[in-house]
């Protein structure tokens, strides 16, 4: 009797425990844009190169996620003080390694949305890639927000 108890215990927690890491998610539904900010969606389309792969973001030197994976979007609200942002892809590692890739978003206009696409290509690094409005628009619609649980 003591081992079946024990052996229950042990399996109610571990599941807990990996319920805590479990990732919330939500579908992607639209930020509303702010007058006097800009509004970037980066989006890293399903994918099965790189799936497992989890890459962190900077803006303007800032990390704004540490969490962001296949199938994921996150919205950015940005300042258009110097009319440019620039958006950074690291490795997501323990020590600092050299980033991935960059993309410098020139002649913003406040109240405007940006679509920004992360992608790896086959057996290549991640790069990013500014979309048409109508096809950012499409691609984004089925990816999912996921809260940064490293915030």
């Amino acid at each position: 009797m003591f081992r079946r108890t024990f052996y229950i215990s042990i399996f109610v927690l571990i599941t807990m425990m990996f319920q805590g890491c479990m990732p919330v998610t939500k579908p992607f539904a639209p930020a509303k844009i702010e007058a006097d900010k800009v509004l970037v969606y980066v989006y890293r389309p399903e994918s099965f190169i790189a799936r497992g792969n989890t890459w962190s973001l900077k803006v303007d030197g800032k990390t704004v996620s540490t969490y962001f994976i296949n199938n994921g979007y996150i919205p950015i609200y940005a300042d258009v003080s110097s009319e440019n942002i620039e958006i950074e892809l690291y490795p997501k590692h323990l020590i600092d390694l050299p980033r991935y890739d960059a993309i410098v978003l020139t002649n913003v206009k406040a109240g405007q949305t940006y679509y920004v696409k992360a992608f790896m290509e086959f057996g290549g690094t991640p790069h990013f890639e500014l979309m048409d409005k109508a096809v950012g628009q499409k691609e984004i619609s089925s990816s999912l927000y996921f809260e940064d649980m490293m915030k």
